[in-house]
């Protein structure tokens, strides 16, 4: 490949369709990740992309598959209904939906036939599907195999495979349904494109395992230096029981800002919810997957367009972009590693600011060591979390009503932008320092057990390391 720097779209990609496309939605200069893979995805054979949470790997595929799909498009080959070229499997109908939404644009410049395909559609809509040429099929691993078995699918023009969320997919809650797809392509000559932000251990060996004929070369995002990422990371120490009170004192700190809660299941996120409601929270969306398909949609829609708080499971942590997202609150700490890191991708996504807070009760210890470790593995520290564990005075004693700990930052990814002062009359934002020389007031007392004492105007501020 040639080693001329990449400074513009135009350096790697020669369809005027597409980059007409990216003019359209202001994209002028490739991410690092996408100006290193373009140009091979452009090319032969199998490929692996790994990249950090909002490097743009969206497009890092589906610029070059659709320009791979307009070269080798010949309308003198005979049509065959319900046979797509290019397969995108995602592990969520969410991030499905959100991969459909950007190829439907992309499909308004570059003129190809894509469809989306996830469980729960049914009725006219997908016979008329199934009775027409397909370019693109945008499908869920459970929907797509069912239509593959029932032969309601074919294979037959089959070209390409994209396996977004990758790393997930091929885990051990997916591997029956991708090993039963695998078997339903034997034998179909296609490229595949496994696409990820985190690569396991022996993942080769694991791909292997699902695809026994295929090699695939690696693709690195490691230009992608955390130095990059615009977020900061705050550790808020606090009991379990004063979660809830926790929730409230910090919403009320970030009334102007838009942000996701995650809980740690179905039960917990509606009871946050409603203690939230009470307390009279505007703008509050929750989002779980035991949620009727119209009814996700509509939540995420509603979030995207109003803002406010969404108080989701980790249905939300993977793929999905939110441009107007500025924080992110571990309410629970995930039990697995990789929703952490997940978690913690809805910001700081593509250049843009954010902040990731966690609430750390005494009950973490293991999952914090987990995640760390984890994230050390895949390079990422600068999303590890730092314990901090001041020594107690010998001279005192805590008391029964003791307020929680607050965390030290973990990281600081990059300073924040130029000039982002909050006006005289705005709300503080959680975690900033207090006004130099502030002091707190001898006789105040917090609203809840969550806040350290502090004086009138004093801003809230999660000790730092």
């Amino acid at each position: 490949m040639n080693s001329k720097k990449v400074t513009e779209f135009a350096d790697i990609i020669s369809n005027q369709d597409l980059l007409t496309y990216l003019q359209s939605v202001s994209i002028t200069v490739p991410t690092p990740v996408q100006a290193v893979a373009i140009p091979k995805l452009l090319g032969a054979g199998h490929f692996t992309v790994k990249s950090h949470t909002g490097t743009g790997k969206t497009l890092c595929y589906l610029l070059p598959l659709v320009s791979q799909l307009k070269a080798s498009e010949n309308k003198s080959d005979a049509q065959i209904n319900g046979a797509p070229r290019a397969l995108i499997v995602a592990p969520t109908r969410e991030l499905a939906s959100q991969i459909f939404s950007v190829l439907k644009e992309i499909s308004h410049f570059a003129k190809l036939r894509v469809r989306k395909l996830v469980g729960g559609d049914k009725g006219k809509s997908l016979k008329s599907m199934f009775s027409m040429p397909i370019d693109v099929l945008v499908t869920t691993p459970d929907r797509c195999l069912r239509s593959l078995q029932n032969k309601e699918l074919s294979k037959a023009k089959l070209q390409f495979v994209v396996l977004d969320e990758a790393d997930h997919l091929l885990e051990p809650s997916f591997k029956n349904i991708i090993q039963q797809m695998a078997g339903e392509l034997t034998a179909t000559d296609f490229q595949l494109f496994l696409i990820s932000a985190t690569r396991p251990a022996q993942f080769n060996d694991t791909i292997k395992s699902f695809f026994p004929t295929i090699s695939a070369q690696a693709i690195s995002g490691e230009q992608d230096s955390p130095k990059e990422d615009r977020f900061e990371i705050f550790n808020i120490y606090v009991e379990e029981k004063d979660k809830i009170a926790g929730a409230k004192d910090f919403l009320r700190l970030q009334k102007y800002r838009n942000g996701v809660i995650f809980a740690g299941s179905k039960g917990r996120a509606q009871k946050l919810a409603e203690e939230l409601l009470a307390a009279g929270q505007k703008r509050l969306f929750v989002l779980h997957k035991d949620l009727e398909i119209k009814e996700r949609v509509e939540v995420i829609d509603g979030f995207r367009e109003k803002g406010g708080v969404l108080i989701a499971t980790d249905i939300f942590a993977r793929g999905i972009d939110v441009p107007h997202l500025e924080w992110v609150l571990n309410f629970d700490i995930p039990s697995e590693p990789f929703y952490y890191l997940h978690r913690s991708g809805r910001v700081g996504r593509v250049g843009r600011d954010g902040d990731v807070y966690n609430f750390i009760t005494s009950r973490d210890g293991d999952r914090v060591e987990r995640i760390n470790k984890a994230l050390t593995t895949q390079g990422r520290n600068d999303l590890k979390i730092e314990i901090a564990t001041p020594k107690p005075k010998s001279s005192s004693k805590p008391s029964a009503s003791a307020k929680p700990r607050f965390g030290a930052k973990s990281t600081t990814s990059a300073k924040p932008s130029a000039g982002s002062k909050p006006s005289a009359g705005a709300k503080p934002k959680f975690g900033t320092k207090p006004a130099t020389g502030s002091k707190p007031a001898s006789g105040s007392k917090p609203s809840s057990g969550f806040k350290p004492k502090s004086g009138p105007g004093q801003r809230f501020n999660p000790k730092r390391k």
